[in-house]
């Protein structure tokens, strides 16, 4: 049996992660790059590295909690799948907001080691599932396919994320009025 409670508070986690991932990423970057004036492509390479690292520390951090909880054998399965199956959503969360800043600061980020980086460790990630699919221009249809997922994926998980936070705000008052 799936412990359903479980399973939302790690995707409620998730949410919050990306949300917390992307905002904390673009302030760093706008103190940085706006701020103290630091070149974009130096302050991504300063930066990104970070961020994905304390992302995969979180994750793995949470897999672990999961697998040492005393929840059934699909339960923790189905996290480890899900852990698997959004982690390039998760980090893209952080290159997003790089990618942000780059725009609002008319900065090309191509140029920083650390965004080629990301792009080409995903691109050997998705390469081999693309390459059984066909031919070379499908690759740069699902780099964008993917970007538009992660992208998607994690503005919905932190919508839901702040949609739970303030939800008791909008509604608690009407049902206390109602019972009384």
């Amino acid at each position: 049996m799936i412990a359903k409670r479980h399973l939302r508070r790690r995707l409620s986690q998730y949410g919050a992660l990306w949300l917390a991932s992307f905002v904390v990423t673009l302030f760093v970057m706008a103190a940085m790059v706006f701020g103290v004036r630091m070149p974009l492509a130096d302050t991504a390479d300063l930066v990104l590295p970070i961020a994905l690292a304390l992302l995969g520390l979180a994750v793995i951090a949470g897999v672990g909690i999961t697998l040492a909880n005393d929840v059934s054998l699909s339960t923790k399965s189905l996290i480890t799948a899900l852990a698997l199956l959004l982690i390039l959503p998760l980090l893209w969360a952080p290159v997003l907001a790089v990618i942000v800043t780059a725009a609002v600061d008319g900065a090309s980020v191509e140029y920083s080691t650390a965004y080629a980086q990301f792009r080409i460790t995903v691109s050997h990630l998705i390469y081999p599932l693309v390459a059984m699919l066909g031919e070379d221009p499908l690759v740069g249809f699902v780099w964008q396919a993917f970007q538009v997922v992660a992208s998607v994926v994690g503005a919905v998980a932190s919508i839901l994320q702040v949609w739970r936070v303030i939800k008791p705000f909008l509604y608690g008052d009407d049902e206390e009025t109602a019972e009384a």
